[in-house]
Formats: C-alpha cells, structure tokens, sequence
C-alpha cells in the first residue's frame, strides 16, 4: 500500500468533490472504465469526495455528463504540482529527485529483521542462521531465494518445524513454529544407579527397575545410593546388571533470603525538562549536538516518531529523549510494607532454587530489623520433589551390591 501511496505522489493526483443525484451511478461508470477511486466520503446524499489520479481526472469529464454531476477540484496533490510550483528553483528540484533516487534505492534493501513465535529456540540463533544464508540488515532483496532459504533453515535447526520469511517494504518478518521434540532415548543396556541428587526425607517411592536400598521415612543424603542396579538375589544364578528406574520423591528443604532497606529515596521533579533528539536509521543513529546531561538524578521517557508509516518504506525513525531533573528526599519506608517487600523478594530468591515439578508443602518466614535501618528476611520452604538421577556403573567396585 504504501508503495500505491509513492506511486499516486510522484505521479500527481486531485482532490475532487462531485455534487449530483446519481453518485452510485458515477462510481460504478468510473471504475468500469478502469479509473481508480480511493479516499471517497459521502457528505450528504448529493455530495462526495474522492482522490483520483490526473489522467483518471481528465477521463471523469465524459461520464460526469453522462450521469449529470458536477466536478470541482477542491486541492492539488503530489510532486508534479509542487515541482510547478518550484519551478524556477532548480536546485531544490534537483534535490528532490536525488532524495526520492535514494529513497527508492534504500528501500530495495531489509533494514530490520524481526522474529516472531520462539519459546525454547534463541532469536539470536535464528538470526545469526538467517544473516549466513544472506537475509540480514543491508540485504539486497532482489538475489534472496525466500523459499530455498527457508527449507535451509529448517535443516540447520532441528529444533523449529516451520519457518515463513515475509519482506514487508524493508522489514524482514521470521515467522517460526517449534518442533515437539520427543524425549530422550533411554539405553536400557548401559546398567545405573538410582542416587539422590540432593538430601531430603524419603516420602514415597515407585521402582519400576532395579532393587531398592532405602526405605520411605529414610534420611538420604546428596549422592547417596537409592535403588542399585545390581541384582544379587540368593536363590538366583549369577548377578544381573540392569538400567535402575523409577521415581522417588523426597521432602527437601530450601532458603532464600532479602534485605530491604528502611530509608526509601522520595523523587519528586524539579520542573527542568531536557530534551534531545536523534534520527536513527537501522542500526544508525544520527545525533546532533551534545548529550551531556546537565541532571544528577532524573527521569527518562523515549519516545519514537516514524518518518513513515510504521516504518515500512525505510526504518527511519526521529528519537526523543526527554530528561526530567528530580530531586531525591529520604524517607522513612513504613515497617509493614518493608516486611512486605522483604517476604517478596526473599520467595522469588527461594523459587528461583526449587526445580520445575517440585511441590511446595509448607513454607516459613521470619525477619529481622537490623539496627533500625534494614529488614533482613529468610524464607524456608518444604519441597516435594523427585531427588534421583542416574549414574551409571562403571568400576567393579560400583557393581558390588551394598
């Protein structure tokens, strides 16, 4: 579309209000004979508006007779009208032209690569993939085979299963679907231990292979033998050496902990205000002026300007930056909400430790205030958890049965 928009400037288009009682009739007859209409508002049941390019303008005066409507040019549009208006000063036409040549050659280009649709899958990977086979920022788009380098990308990583490369002006957008990866294959041949990961209290176990060496209730620590893949029975012949499996759940303990201050800084602003302004193209950015920050403390709001409609045509982009100065007061922080903060930050420390799957059964929390000035908090949390890995049996002395 925005490409149509271009196309309508540089050729030159009208502005046009049609007055009269068949209006349909004058659209339908317009189109019919092949002249393009865009931008058109009713007013009234008499009245409308529309766009129209010059040559379609010229063609409308037949069929306005036709239907018996009115035709008034209510603005002139486009390059050949400004250049008219321009035209005894050549250099700032010259200018122009040279401005839409680079204009339309920076847009031949991909300037932005964007993905979409990753979870497990890096972006980065995906685009450090996609800039060796050529679709990178500065990339011409005419010699990119599309198709090609999508089968390709599907090779080099296993992990996605569909990928669809769009080229929208210059913006490149990687769609992706992952892969559902199947588990891991188990070699049931290799024989291994069941140990305990980390130490906990035996609270239930399922042995599917192998010969327990602990009991439910049992204290276990970390590294400790929990099912032996070594079968001694004495009413069989020899010792077998299987693959141990099974699940045996533990209750583990784990401790986070947080210090928040009591003294929490008041920002308030002063009213002095800073603002700069760059352009950035791609990863370009063009500054003018310094940016030296006059402000020991302040607050900072960006915002952006596209030079053109989301960008599409080139990735140009005018950047503000606005510097708020702020003046920071002490405060004391009430002791309840510091508890509060203290209790929050000390479980996102617990949480971050306690493994995907895991169950928390019981949680405690305590603090302290330290010298007035902070609270130091620590959480211990009761985990349900499965604390056996594998190892296998490599050593005679590990295929001894304990």
């Amino acid at each position: 579309m925005i490409f149509v928009r271009l196309w309508n400037y540089l050729a030159g288009y009208v502005l046009i209000r049609v007055e009269g009682l068949s209006l349909e009739k004058f659209i339908n007859l317009a189109i019919s004979n092949g002249i393009y209409l865009w931008r058109i508002n009713r007013a009234s049941y008499t009245v409308m508006t529309a766009c129209v390019g010059i040559g379609g303008f010229k063609r409308l005066h037949a069929i306005s007779r036709k239907v018996r409507c009115r035709i008034r040019i209510v603005e002139k549009r486009g390059f050949p009208f400004v250049a008219y208006r321009y035209r005894h000063r050549k250099m700032l036409i010259a200018g122009m032209l040279i401005f839409l040549a680079v204009l339309y050659g920076f847009s031949s280009f991909i300037w932005t690569v964007d993905v979409e649709g990753t979870e497990k899958v890096k972006p980065q990977r995906i685009l450090d993939e996609l800039s060796e086979l050529g679709v990178k920022p500065g990339a011409h788009k005419g010699g990119l085979d599309l198709l090609a380098i999508e089968n390709r990308m599907i090779i080099n990583i296993p992990q996605i299963s569909w990928i669809s490369i769009e080229i929208k002006g210059s913006r490149a957008l990687v769609r992706v679907a992952e892969s559902v990866l199947p588990p891991p294959m188990v070699d049931k041949s290799v024989p291994a231990n069941l140990v305990a990961r980390r130490d906990g209290i035996i609270h239930r176990m399922i042995v599917l292979e192998g010969e327990a060496v602990v009991k439910e209730g049992q204290t276990v620590r970390e590294g400790q033998l929990l099912v032996s893949g070594v079968i001694d029975h004495p009413n069989t012949t020899g010792v077998r050496y299987v693959h141990s499996m099974g699940q045996i759940m533990a209750r583990t303990w784990y401790e986070g902990r947080s210090k928040v201050s009591l003294k929490e800084p008041l920002r308030k602003r002063t009213g002095n205000k800073l603002e700069i302004r760059y352009v950035e193209l791609g990863n370009m950015k063009m500054f003018r002026g310094s940016r030296e920050i006059p402000y020991s403390h302040y607050d900072l709001n960006i915002r952006e300007e596209p030079f053109f409609p989301n960008g599409r045509l080139i990735p140009v982009k005018i950047i503000v930056e606005e510097y708020f100065e702020v003046v920071e007061t002490p405060l004391h922080r009430d002791i309840e909400t510091a508890v509060a903060e203290a209790e929050r930050l000390a479980w996102e420390d617990t949480a971050n430790m306690i493994p995907q799957g895991a169950k928390v059964i019981d949680k405690q929390f305590k603090y302290d205030m330290i010298e007035g000035e902070e609270i130091s908090a620590v959480i211990y949390a009761e985990v349900l958890e499965d604390i056996a890995i594998k190892k296998e049996i490599l050593t005679v002395q590990e295929r001894q049965p304990d």
